[in-house]
C-alpha cells in the first residue's frame, strides 16, 4: 500500500527487556503504547506524583513494587517519553534496573500482569515505522548496527541510519513521479499541440542519470553483504600440510589440534576473525586423501562440500607435493612450510599463489590479503561510507532498474505514442524504490522485515 501521513495512534501497550541477558551493570525493561504510563504508575506507588503525571523527557528514580502482591522488585530509573516524541511515537516509559537475569524478568513479568501484553520481534521499531518516526530502510540500520561484528560494518550501519541510502532512492523516487507526470501529460494533448511534447532524447536525458545512481547503489551489495553475513574461507589440502598450523596463526590462537599423524583433523572446526573489519568464518578440514576409515572418509566428503560452497579456498600446497590441477577462481595456493627445503622460491610462484610458513609467520600478511582479494573486499577499506544495500534492497532496485530499461526502451523506439507504456514503467520504478524506504509497504513486508529483529527493538 502507499505509505499515508501517520496519525501517531497509540496501540495496546507491550512490554519487553531491550537489553541482552547476563551480568550487567543495567538492563532496560521497555514499555510503549495506550496506556503505558498507567501501567508504569501501578509498579511506582507511594510518595510523589506517578509516572503518569511527569512532563515528557523526565527520569526518576523509583522503587518498584509489584501490583498485585507489594513485594519489592527493585530500585530503578524510570523514564517517561509522550508521544509523538519517544521511539515508538507512542506514551512511553524505560525501566533501567539492575542487570542480570531476575530484576529485569521480575520487572517485565509486574508489567505484563499490570495490563501490558508481551512484544513481539521488532514491534517497537516496528510502531516507529508505522508512526512516521523511522523509514523503513533506517529501522533495517538499527538492526544492522545492533549485529556489527567490526568497525566497518557498524559504520556502514551508521550511514544508513544517518539517511544514506533512503536519500538517493528518494531522490530518484521524486525524479521518475516528475518525469511521469511530464509523458502522462502528453496524453491530454491533442496532436496539433505535439510540438510541445517530451522529445525521447530528453527523456533518456532525465532518465539516464537515475538509473545510473539505483545501478551503482544496487553494485555495493556485495560489500554490503560481506560486512554483514561475513565470508567463508575454507583451507583445504592434503595430509600434513600444515592445515591446522596455520589456522591457528591465523586466529592468533591454539584452536585446532596440530600433530604429525595424518587424519588428525577428521572433521571441519570453525571459527570467526575480523580482517581489515571483515567477518570472516575460517574453517579447518580435514586432509584430502583417500580415507582409512568410515569416518575419516565422511570427514573428507564435508571437507569437499565446504570447499565447493566458500567464498575462498586455501588450497595447501607443500614442498614435494604436485601443484594441483583443479584450482578453480576462488582458490587461493598457499606454498606452506616454506621455511623447509623444496618449496618455491618466491619468484616462482604461480600467479596469484603466495608463500607461507605459520612456524616462522612468514607470508601471513600475504595470505590474509589474498583472502581479502578473492572475497571481493576492499583492502583499503571503503568504511562503508554510503552505505551498502542489503539482499531486499538490492531486490527493489533491480526490479527499479528493469522497469526503468522497458520504459526507456519503448519510448525511445515509439516516441510520444508510447506515453501510457513509459508511463507505466517509471510507476513501476517509482513503487520498487518506495519499498526501500516504506513510502510503498505491505503487511507482509513488515512481517519480513520487523521478524528479522529481536524482542525488545
Amino acid at each position: 500500500m502507499e505509505r499515508e501521513t501517520p496519525s501517531c495512534a497509540a496501540r495496546e501497550a507491550v512490554a519487553a527487556i531491550a537489553t541482552a541477558p547476563g551480568p550487567a551493570g543495567i538492563a532496560v525493561v521497555r514499555l510503549s503504547g495506550a496506556g503505558a504510563l498507567e501501567i508504569a504508575d501501578r509498579l511506582c506507588p507511594g510518595a510523589g506524583e506517578p509516572p503518569s503525571a511527569w512532563p515528557g523527557g523526565t527520569f526518576r528514580l523509583r522503587r518498584l513494587r509489584d501490583p498485585a502482591t507489594g513485594e519489592p522488585l527493585d530500585e530503578a530509573l524510570v523514564l517517561v517519553f509522550r508521544a509523538p516524541r519517544s521511539y515508538t511515537g507512542e506514551d512511553a516509559a524505560e525501566f533501567q534496573v539492575h542487570g542480570g537475569r531476575a530484576a529485569p524478568r521480575r520487572v517485565l513479568s509486574a508489567l505484563l500482569a499490570a495490563g501490558a501484553r508481551p512484544a513481539g520481534p521488532g514491534e517497537f521499531s516496528r510502531r516507529a515505522f508505522l508512526n512516521g518516526r523511522l523509514p523503513l530502510d533506517r529501522a533495517e540500520a538499527v538492526m544492522d548496527l545492533v549485529a556489527a561484528q567490526g568497525e566497518r560494518a557498524a559504520r556502514a550501519a551508521a550511514e544508513q541510519l544517518a539517511g544514506a541510502i533512503g536519500r538517493r532512492t528518494d531522490a530518484a523516487y521524486d525524479a521518475l513521479l516528475a518525469l511521469c507526470a511530464d509523458v502522462e501529460a502528453t496524453l491530454d494533448f491533442a496532436e496539433e499541440e505535439s510540438a510541445g511534447l517530451l522529445p525521447p532524447a530528453r527523456f533518456a536525458a532525465r532518465l539516464d542519470p537515475v538509473r545510473a545512481d539505483l545501478a551503482a547503489l544496487a553494485d555495493t551489495f556485495r560489500e554490503g553483504r560481506l560486512l554483514r553475513d561475513g565470508a567463508l574461507v575454507v583451507l583445504s589440502g592434503p595430509p600434513n600440510a600444515g592445515k591446522s598450523t596455520l589456522f591457528n596463526a591465523l586466529l592468533g590462537t591454539d584452536r585446532a589440534i596440530v600433530a604429525p599423524e595424518p587424519g588428525t583433523t577428521r572433521d571441519s572446526i570453525e571459527e570467526g576473525l575480523l580482517l581489515d573489519g571483515v567477518p570472516v568464518r575460517l574453517a579447518d578440514t580435514a586432509g584430502l586423501r583417500e580415507g582409512e576409515s568410515g569416518v575419516e572418509r565422511e570427514g573428507i566428503g564435508r571437507a569437499r562440500a565446504l570447499a565447493a560452497a566458500a567464498d575462498a579456498e586455501l588450497r595447501l600446497v607443500p614442498p614435494g607435493v604436485p601443484v594441483p590441477s583443479d584450482a578453480g577462481p576462488r582458490t587461493v595456493l598457499v606454498f606452506s612450510k616454506c621455511d623447509l627445503p623444496g618449496a618455491p622460491a618466491p619468484d616462482a610462484l604461480p600467479p596469484g599463489a603466495v608463500r607461507a610458513s605459520a612456524r616462522t609467520g612468514e607470508g601471513l600478511d600475504a595470505v590474509k590479503a589474498a583472502i581479502l582479494e578473492r572475497i571481493g573486499a576492499d583492502p583499503a577499506g571503503s568504511d562503508g561510507r554510503g552505505a551498502a544495500v542489503n539482499a531486499r534492497h538490492r531486490a527493489l532496485l533491480g526490479e527499479a532498474i528493469a522497469a526503468l530499461d522497458r520504459a526507456r526502451a519503448v519510448y525511445l523506439a515509439r516516441g510520444e505514442e508510447a506515453a501510457a507504456p513509459a508511463a507505466a514503467g517509471l510507476r513501476a520504478a517509482a513503487e520498487a524504490l518506495g519499498g526501500v524506504t516504506g513510502r510503498v509497504y505491505s503487511d507482509e513486508l513488515l512481517d519480513a522485515v520487523f521478524g528479522r529483529f529481536c524482542v525488545g527493538k
